[in-house]
């Protein structure tokens, strides 16, 4: 009889460590498939944001190249707001909003913004920009950033 209960016993042992030992295992891969749902949702947000800031660069591009003038004060705002109608102008910059789907949409309704600043150059003929693409909730991280300088040719 105690041989019976000792071996009983170890079986049991066995048991509750196999337990344990799943129980981790199965915690762990838990959090890395969280934890690459998240990673997948942040290169989601990535590309979407670097699409949504060439977009507005080649519109700025555009519109650079097709102006009778140099100056970004002639047709800055406007070329965006052909585009993005509701987008937030002010003096300093410009702010285009998103909704989580990345389509545009009014200040209230968004969970992404893309401010546009341009920037003063040394040279006439180059125009700057700097475009970044922020969270709505707060955050300080930004998901993409650019630069873009643009040559615009003098013009007869």
């Amino acid at each position: 009889m105690n041989r019976s209960s000792s071996r009983g016993s170890t079986f049991l042992m066995e048991i509750m460590a196999a337990i344990l030992f799943f129980s981790l295992v199965s915690a762990l891969c838990l959090q890395m498939f969280l934890k690459s749902s998240q990673l997948s949702k942040d290169t989601a947000n990535l590309s979407s944001a670097a699409s949504q800031v060439r977009n507005a660069a080649e519109l700025i591009k555009h519109a650079a190249s097709s102006s009778a003038q140099a100056d970004k004060n002639s047709f800055f705002p406007e070329c965006l707001l052909e585009e993005y109608p509701n987008a937030a102008t002010g003096s300093v910059q410009t702010v285009v909003y998103f909704d989580k789907k990345w389509n545009y949409c009014p200040a209230g309704d968004a969970a992404f913004c893309m401010k546009i600043t341009p920037t003063n150059t040394e040279d006439a003929s180059l125009l700057h920009f700097y475009f970044e693409v922020l969270h709505m909730n707060g955050s300080k991280d930004g998901i993409y950033s650019m630069d873009l300088e643009l040559h615009v040719p003098n013009q007869p």
